[in-house]
C-alpha cells in the first residue's frame, strides 16, 4: 500500500511537470500568434520615436536571400525585449516568422551603457530569416517593458531590396 501511494504521488508530480511544460509552450504559441496579429494589424502605424538604433543586412544565398535585423544602442532601459519580423506577403502557417524572446526561456534586457550577458543584459539582439524574393517589405515589431513595467510596442518597416545592398554591407536605420 505504501509503495502504491509513493508511485501515485510520483506520477502526479511528474504529470504536473509535463503539464506545466505544455502550458509554457501553449503560452509561447499564443504570444507568437498575438505578435503576428499585431504585426499585421499595425502595418500602417509606424513608430516615429524609436528608442534604439537598428541595422539591416541582406545577402544572396543558394536558396534565395538571407536577411538580418539587429537592434542595439538602447536610449531607455528595456527589459524582457522580444522581437519579431515578417514579410506579411509571405506569411503562412507552415513557416514561423523569425523572432527572439518569444520561444526562448532566456529573458533579454537592454539598458544604456550596461552589458552583462551572464545577468541577461545584452548590447543588442537580432533576428535573421530568409526570403525567396529579392525585394520585399519586412515588418518588425519590438516589445519591451519600461521602468514602470509597462509594455511598449515599437513598429517599423524595412523596404528590403537586394539590389540596394550590392556593394554595401549595412543599412543603418538611423540615417
Amino acid at each position: 500500500m505504501k509503495k502504491t501511494g509513493i508511485l501515485l504521488c510520483l506520477t502526479l508530480l511528474l504529470g504536473g511537470c509535463f503539464q506545466s511544460n505544455g502550458s509554457n509552450e501553449q503560452e509561447q504559441n499564443e504570444r507568437y500568434e498575438n505578435f503576428m496579429e499585431l504585426l499585421i494589424d499595425n502595418s500602417k502605424q509606424i513608430t516615429t520615436n524609436i528608442p534604439f538604433d537598428w541595422d539591416f543586412q541582406m545577402e544572396k544565398s543558394e536558396d534565395g536571400y538571407i536577411y538580418e535585423v539587429r537592434i542595439f544602442n538602447p536610449r531607455v532601459a528595456m527589459s524582457n525585449v522580444q522581437m519579431i519580423g515578417a514579410n506579411i506577403a509571405e506569411i503562412n502557417e507552415k513557416q514561423v516568422a523569425p523572432s527572439i524572446g518569444i520561444f526562448e526561456d532566456t529573458v533579454y534586457n537592454m539598458i544604456p551603457n550596461q552589458v552583462n550577458v551572464d545577468r541577461g543584459y545584452y548590447e543588442g539582439i537580432g533576428i535573421s530569416g530568409t526570403s525567396s524574393e529579392k525585394a520585399f517589405v519586412l515588418n518588425c515589431l519590438v516589445v519591451y517593458r519600461d521602468r514602470n513595467q509597462t509594455d511598449n510596442y515599437i513598429y517599423f518597416i524595412i523596404n528590403a531590396n537586394y539590389d540596394d545592398f550590392v556593394g554595401e554591407e549595412v543599412v543603418d536605420g538611423n540615417e
